[in-house]
């Protein structure tokens, strides 16, 4: 399982690769002989949108739960006092 951190880098990695992706699209998108290439590219990129989107809601669920934890050290901590 990866923790937040991890799941931060790839959603990086991922959103920096759909960048290059979308300049590539826009530099080739009125190239008649490029159609095939668009089509293509436009797919990789929904599929890394998708993937992009479980990456922010698994990263949402790391939150919560770290919050939760803390949450809980923190009236450990109070009831020890």
């Amino acid at each position: 399982m990866l923790n937040g951190l991890q799941i931060l880098d790839l959603l990086r990695e991922t959103e920096n690769k759909m960048l290059h992706l979308h300049k590539a699209i826009d530099r080739v998108s009125n190239e008649p002989d490029f159609r095939e290439s668009v089509s293509v590219l436009t797919e990789v990129v929904r599929d890394y949108q998708m993937q992009l989107d479980k990456m922010k809601h698994a990263l949402r669920n790391v939150e919560i739960t770290n919050q939760h934890q803390q949450h809980g050290n923190q009236e450990h901590q109070n009831t020890q006092h």
